[in-house]
């Protein structure tokens, strides 16, 4: 996958797990569980671009080393 079109897919899972968020209760939807790990795999296949210490495509926060 190319890096917009990462981006894109991690969007939709984003606003796939807003529509499943209940407000006012703290317990983890497993469908949202699920969606977490779906962004990990889509982040580890990014060619991360990172600006001001964020990947562009999938978010990712760049790690400082001190």
């Amino acid at each position: 996958m190319t890096g917009p079109e990462i981006k894109r897919e991690i969007e939709r899972i984003n606003e796939l797990n807003r529509s499943l968020i209940t407000p006012d209760i703290w317990t983890l939807n497993p469908d949202i569980a699920k969606n977490l790990v779906e962004i990990a795999k889509l982040r580890a296949q990014c060619p991360h671009e990172f600006e001001n210490g964020e990947c562009k495509w999938c978010y990712l926060k760049e790690e400082k080393n001190d």
